[in-house]
């Protein structure tokens, strides 16, 4: 999908809308650990808050999880740079210290 694309891209710069989208992709991945402010969602360029959109939407009308259209491998690299700073659990962070 163009839209996963595009927001795996995005997801791992170094930009404001960089670290949007590693937040929205981990709390559709695993939201009981990685919680999303929505507000901050609004302020994404118009071509993510799109494709954030399209796949909220296909998720939503196919009754399916992220975790169906991307794999474990996939999602680590998001997860290993900006996952910390989303981890909401009492759990220990699943990735090692750098």
């Amino acid at each position: 999908m163009d839209a996963l694309e595009t927001l795996f891209y995005h997801a791992q710069g170094d930009t404001g809308g960089s670290r949007r989208c590693a937040m929205f992709l981990l709390s559709l991945w695993n939201g009981a650990n990685f919680k999303a402010d929505l507000q901050e969602l609004l302020y994404s360029d118009p071509q993510v808050f799109q494709a954030m959109i399209e796949i909220l939407s296909y998720l939503y009308e196919h009754n399916q999880q992220l975790s169906s259209l991307v794999s474990q491998s996939e999602i680590e690299p998001v997860m290993k740079q900006r996952g910390r700073g989303f981890w909401d659990s009492p759990e220990p962070f699943p990735f090692p210290e750098p």
